[in-house]
């Protein structure tokens, strides 16, 4: 019995693949589980872009629902894309999300900004997702994790990558491991 996808389907399996690499990329920043060194951060501006292009995707143009909490996940997303490492703002979260900040004196701190701005842009991606999922099947569903648990991999994990655990940091990523932008004290 060959199973037969719609285009509705195909959309809102890449678009559910997408939301969950976002929010599992978000959790491993968050978590201090993956992160690059801070020149590496500043060359990956685009990335929000993609995730607010993601969002708007999913919530104005497929299923029309949450567009509220799509327009502030775009807003805050077009500040960071427009002011990348020039507003300070911008150098504070790349430092917060980089390698850096877990070899400075600025680790134990709390940066209560960064954190709950992450974790917005993590219960952003779930709602997405939910929204997604209501009008998708199990298999789908299931195809969809199984896509974005292979970006996470080839992405996130890709030894040639500079994406590390700050606890295990290899040579080569460490010789781009610099200096933060800004003093956090």
């Amino acid at each position: 019995m060959a199973m037969v996808l719609s285009l509705v389907d195909v959309v809102s399996v890449v678009l559910f693949s997408v939301e969950l690499y976002h929010l599992v990329a978000h959790v491993f920043i968050l978590c201090g589980i993956r992160s690059l060194p801070r020149k590496d951060l500043v060359r990956v501006r685009l990335y929000f872009l993609l995730d607010a292009l993601t969002v708007f995707f999913t919530s104005f143009l497929f299923t029309g629902k949450l567009k509220w909490l799509a327009v502030l996940q775009i807003l805050q997303h077009m500040f960071y894309f427009i002011t990348w490492d020039k507003s300070y703002m911008a150098k504070r979260i790349i430092d917060w999300s980089s390698l850096e900040w877990f070899k400075s004196n600025q680790k134990p701190s709390l940066q209560l900004d960064s954190t709950l701005g992450t974790l917005f842009d993590v219960c952003v991606h779930a709602a997405m997702m939910y929204v997604l999922g209501e009008q998708m099947g199990i298999f789908s569903i299931l195809v969809a994790i199984f896509i974005a648990q292979a970006c996470v991999y080839t992405i996130l994990f890709n030894p040639k990558l500079a994406w590390s655990s700050p606890n295990n940091v290899p040579v080569w990523v460490q010789k781009r491991v610099g200096k933060l932008a800004l003093d956090h004290s």
